[in-house]
């Protein structure tokens, strides 16, 4: 069975955004456009990659280095607004810094430039500095921050013991301290997200808050439907992962001041490699050993926690529904669903769905002018189907 989300509008979010849900046996259904067979998706993903690949301006772009200069003081700036806040340097300072380390991967701060770049070229804004580039760097900064305290509270509720290869933050501190860290950073980040100067943008990154807290409430439930089982995957993978990229290309987008149709086909970008990208984070779970991870091998299992690979699994092997129900608490429940998604082809079943979201993110980008941005863009749906860590 071949699973796929579309988006379908909400009146309850805002600026009409796509509420994620499961629908088996159907493709991708991009809101706002024609229905998307499999044949044109792939033939226009494919269309796309080739002209883009064609055009020596574009070719070999990579994202990373396109806004590298952007990214390089990132760091710096996070670490410069979180000691402002303070009046004497205390603790929270050291605790609110510890995750920016440089050690993180940046992919969410780098989409949301790459999409604001090749919104601004649409719209024939080249300069590399002024107002609206400033604000969509807030933007990207406002991102990263809510992603590095969004991983602060993940550590404090899993327990974790590592993170990027050294102790959680919740192992170096108490968990009293690290809770206050997390809503700090928290709070810092939407002083800045305020001085991006832009209502509507406002509004768009503060349903990234809210659609992380329902995620942790959807991680804290079983569905005891096996048929709800993976919608209701689907639909935490957007709340916790997928919503905060989706926003920031749709913040991006509307501050370079693209029609209504290209700033919902921007979030149609990130909502589908946000979606990709935490297909393969659970791929990697079982393919990857600790030390490329940075934590520890099988920890979903551990925390009870049914992914893609374990639902895609549960098909060929239905024993593993009653482990999955009891959240792999009976003892040996963990390693045999290890052993059974190993041996069910739920990890292809995966990363086949991931390529399908990767490929419905390429052609979100159709009608944007093309760019080396645009060519990055696409790149980077590469690199996230084959990231090891």
């Amino acid at each position: 069975m071949t699973r796929v989300i579309t988006g379908t509008r909400c009146s309850s979010h805002p600026a009409g955004c796509s509420v994620i849900l499961s629908q088996p046996r159907r493709t991708p259904q991009l809101s706002g456009t024609r229905t998307v067979t499999t044949a044109d998706r792939d033939q226009a993903a494919a269309g796309l990659t080739a002209a883009l690949s064609s055009d020596s301006s574009c070719h070999g772009a990579d994202a990373f280095s396109l806004v590298e200069s952007s990214l390089a003081d990132m760091i710096e700036e996070i670490h410069k607004e979180l000691k402002e806040e303070l009046v004497l340097e205390t603790e929270l300072g050291d605790l609110a810094r510890y995750y920016f380390d440089g050690g993180g991967k940046a992919v969410r701060p780098c989409i949301a430039l790459c999409v604001g770049h090749l919104a601004n070229q649409h719209m024939g804004i080249v300069e590399k500095v002024g107002v609206v580039v400033r604000r969509q760097k807030m933007v990207a900064i406002v991102s990263e921050m809510i992603h590095t305290a969004s991983l602060v509270h993940d550590d404090i509720l899993d327990h974790a013991e590592t993170r990027r290869g050294k102790e959680s933050i919740n192992v170096k501190w108490d968990i009293r301290r690290s809770t206050m860290g997390g809503d700090y950073i928290l709070a810092v980040g939407s002083r800045l997200l305020s001085q991006v100067g832009d209502v509507e943008v406002v509004v768009i990154l503060s349903q990234v808050l809210a659609d992380l807290v329902q995620g942790e409430f959807q991680q804290l439930e079983n569905k005891d439907d096996e048929s709800e089982r993976f919608e209701h995957y689907l639909s935490k993978s957007f709340n916790k992962t997928a919503s905060l990229m989706a926003y920031s290309c749709r913040a991006n987008a509307v501050l370079a001041g693209v029609s209504s149709s290209l700033v919902e086909q921007a979030f149609q970008y990130g909502r589908n490699i946000g979606i990709a990208f935490q297909l393969v984070d659970d791929l990697l779970d079982f393919i990857v050993s600790a030390d490329q991870l940075g934590k520890p091998a099988g920890a979903d299992l551990k925390l009870g926690l049914a992914t893609a690979p374990v639902l895609f699994a549960a098909e060929k092997f239905p024993q593993l529904n009653e482990m999955i129900g009891r959240r792999f608490q009976t003892k040996g429940d963990v390693e045999r669903a290890f052993q059974l998604v190993q041996e069910s082809g739920g990890l292809e079943e995966t990363r086949q769905l991931a390529r399908k979201h990767c490929d419905a993110a390429i052609l979100a980008l159709e009608h944007f002018a093309d760019s080396k941005y645009k060519a990055a863009l696409v790149e980077m749906c590469d690199k996230v189907l084959n990231r090891m860590k």
